[in-house]
């Protein structure tokens, strides 16, 4: 079950990628019938530091690089290690820090060898190829629902405490912090589990 095959990489890796591209693409196509102008543009590079369109389009063409290179190196590219410890808190902290009793380090600090670093990469590959086109899929549902003038979308607004702050709307920044967390827990975990089935007693 946890040895996924060379084929089910490959889908999983071209449907992360393609997902990504079509959303990143219907965003930027329902952004320009909806404001082309960017009036209506939540984006923080245009809302914020008043960019146009070739800050959207580099930026999400960046974030697909990005997306592409950490979801190989994830995909394909990563390598288990058997780690001795006792708990999902003492694994992340030998991994990250080849100590067990560092786990609060990993809220804030980069992993200090290549082992972790290269689980850090990893995790990092699958939160933003999940993150983004959920927030893509947002945006689209939002300018579909601006353009065709629905009523969901102005009861969505209406009955919750949007506020647009300087780096994003507020409900997509919370929402993309929480899934993020949980994608990153369940991914340590799923990881702790097939460490603790491996490791030698």
């Amino acid at each position: 079950m946890e040895k996924i095959s060379q084929l089910k990489k490959y889908f999983l890796f071209w449907f992360l990628v393609t997902l990504n591209l079509l959303l990143s693409v219907a965003d930027l196509v329902l952004t320009y019938i909806g404001s082309p102008d960017l009036l209506n543009e939540a984006n923080p590079l245009v809302y914020t530091l008043g960019l146009g369109w070739n800050s959207l389009i580099i930026t999400s063409i960046i974030f697909l690089v990005a997306i592409v290179v950490l979801l190989y190196h994830a995909i394909f590219r990563f390598k288990r290690v058997v780690i001795q410890c006792e708990g999902l808190k003492q694994y992340v902290s030998m991994l990250f820090f080849d100590r067990p009793d560092k786990f609060i380090w990993a809220l804030y600090k980069f992993p200090k060898n290549k082992i972790g670093l290269s689980y850090f990469l990893a995790c990092l590959g699958y939160v933003l190829a999940i993150v983004i086109p959920i927030g893509k899929l947002f945006a689209v549902f939002l300018w579909v629902g601006i353009i065709n003038d629905l009523n969901i979308v102005d009861y969505y607004h209406n009955n919750f405490n949007i506020l647009m702050t300087p780096i994003g709307r507020s409900d997509g920044i919370i929402g993309g912090i929480v899934i993020a967390l949980l994608i990153i827990y369940f991914w340590f975990k799923k990881e702790y589990k097939i460490n603790k089935s491996q490791k030698i007693e």
